[in-house]
């Protein structure tokens, strides 16, 4: 018993602090697994002087999420809802993520990135990607740390109104899971097919279509300005979403981690353009997936982009963007200001989080801490934009 009181001691003084953050509080009567989700209930309690605690803990399922982070200690989970419920400020879903953020110190590269590519969208031509928001995580009465409670991406998130029997095709989220989902060649190797629910209905055909055109066409069919690529996705999402994996030096989302996302043919409207929705940005801003520090001088493309940037109507389009982007929301102030709220917003909650997970198994465990991190990523962000502007400059001007 007396080795047990360091311990106890060490709990009540997570379970005393008062947070900064909102808590979800997770009570799970048996093991949390990977594969089948397991019956929990979830409590969101808010600090006073915000709005949205819970009346009462609300019955759900869990199970662990992730491919490789499910390796580490702390992990990512999802979370599943009895009824539809708005948290924090976001739209109503039964769907929850709670991304534990183990790779990133920072433990806002993901909020960051997201928060970014809305930001690139306007009110007629939105740029999906998951709202999120801080928290804090109990699990049976024990402090876990903080984590990002975030949207998935789903029909909700994109916008998919409900099938229906007049669909000619069905509306198709398609998620590159590895790094066969390059565009390089026909087929769909590298997709999981999220929409519609595969066990009900398999609908490939859009996407092969897609990676067969891009993969093979020549190029008078491809640039053809009324059957080409225009007419296949949209152009202005794609350039944003190649900006922000460029902007972000995110390694494993340009052949990988992103959505391809297509609304239903109708009769009315029976060629819908595929968009790009971003996921996976842990690994950014400087850092990998390990941890290691990546370098501002890196261009990541597929064949996709390698064809688009081929064609000099399509250069100047993105050169020019690239410019109204830079004097806008991709300055060094804009991004500095923007993690500097994000600091703000985990507060004292950083520094708990590290004292719960202090033995990190990082390539430089020593070196990331939150608040060397995020110095690290100011550091980096500029020779990174400084970086692109010249080689987005060399490229578009040929």
């Amino acid at each position: 018993m007396r080795a047990l009181i360091p311990l106890l001691i060490c709990l009540s003084c997570f379970a005393t602090e008062v947070t900064n953050l909102p808590v979800i509080r997770l009570e799970v009567k048996e093991p949390v697994k990977s594969d089948v989700r397991v019956a929990c209930t979830a409590l969101l309690t808010t600090p006073k002087e915000q709005d949205g605690t819970d009346a009462a803990a609300l019955p759900a399922q869990i199970k662990y999420r992730g491919a490789s982070s499910q390796g580490y200690d702390k992990k990512s989970f999802s979370l599943k809802l009895a009824k539809p419920k708005g948290w924090l400020g976001m739209p109503a879903n039964r769907e929850w993520v709670l991304n534990a953020a183990f790779v990133d110190a920072s433990m806002m590269r993901h909020k960051l990135s997201y928060d970014l590519f809305r930001a690139m969208g306007t009110a007629t031509s939105p740029r999906f990607a998951a709202a999120s928001r801080f928290v804090e995580v109990e699990l049976n009465g024990r402090y876990h740390g903080v984590y990002l409670l975030m949207q998935p991406v789903d029909d909700l998130l994109v916008g998919l109104p409900p099938a229906e029997k007049s669909d000619v095709t069905p509306a198709g989220i398609y998620k590159a899971v590895d790094h066969a989902a390059n565009f390089a060649q026909p087929g769909h190797d590298g997709f999981e097919q999220r929409q519609p629910d595969p066990a009900v209905q398999e609908s490939w055909g859009p996407l092969d279509d897609l990676y067969r055109f891009v993969s093979q066409a020549p190029d008078k069919d491809f640039f053809d300005p009324t059957k080409g690529i225009s007419s296949r996705m949209d152009m202005d999402n794609a350039i944003d979403f190649h900006l922000l994996v460029l902007m972000t030096s995110n390694l494993d989302g340009i052949t990988k981690n992103y959505n391809l996302v297509r609304h239903a043919a109708t009769a009315t409207n029976p060629n819908p353009k595929f968009f790009f929705v971003p996921w996976d940005y842990d690994a950014t801003f400087g850092r990998n997936w390990d941890g290691s520090h990546v370098d501002a001088k890196a261009w990541l493309s597929n064949r996709l982009f390698d064809r688009l940037l081929s064609n000099a109507e399509y250069k100047v389009k993105y050169a020019l963007h690239w410019k109204a982007l830079r004097a806008s929301l991709l300055t060094t102030e804009n991004l500095s200001r923007m993690m500097d709220e994000n600091v703000a917003a985990l507060g004292p909650a950083a520094l708990r989080n590290e004292k719960r997970w202090k033995n990190l198994n990082y390539a430089n465990p020593r070196e990331l801490t939150s608040s060397y991190d995020v110095v690290q990523m100011k550091r980096w962000v500029p020779l990174r934009l400084e970086w692109l502007d010249t080689e987005l400059s060399r490229l578009t001007s040929k």
